[in-house]
């Protein structure tokens, strides 16, 4: 088994339901610089502290769950699940690590096959670079 250290160029897929940003137009994680939150209390994924939250969690666990992604033919991918987590991870440089979806790349990119935005309250796509750390097992 080796691990591969790498910088994908993904898509992830955001609304102003699950980000603070797409609500507000400013990012929680510029707005947040320390608070104090009970463990037991929970957080939307919309809400101011979902993801500095998210972010501390990052940070103090040495393995996060994997995000799931679907690599396109193009050499980019798109995150199918994890889209919080990979979009802190861009901004703050954190490393995480990827699982693919299918044995399928897919032939239709997001980001070749159009123009990728990230608007103000819509549903939309958002172009990330991820540093990413994937474990690659050897068939025998």
């Amino acid at each position: 088994m080796s691990r591969i250290k790498s910088k994908i160029e993904a898509v992830i897929t955001l609304s102003p339901s699950t980000c603070y940003y797409m609500r507000t137009g400013q990012c929680s994680l510029d707005v947040v610089t320390d608070y104090y939150v009970s463990t037991s209390s929970r957080t939307g994924a919309g809400e101011l502290l979902f993801c500095p939250r998210l972010y501390r969690a990052m940070c103090n666990r040495e393995r996060m769950k994997p995000i799931t992604v679907t690599p396109c033919q193009c050499g980019h991918a798109e995150v199918v699940s994890g889209y919080q987590r990979a979009c802190i991870a861009s901004r703050k440089g954190v490393e995480l690590a990827i699982r693919q979806s299918t044995g399928k790349h897919k032939t239709n990119c997001p980001i070749c096959g159009g123009q990728v935005t990230f608007e103000r309250n819509s549903g939309s796509h958002k172009f990330v670079g991820v540093n990413i750390c994937a474990q690659e097992t050897e068939d025998t």
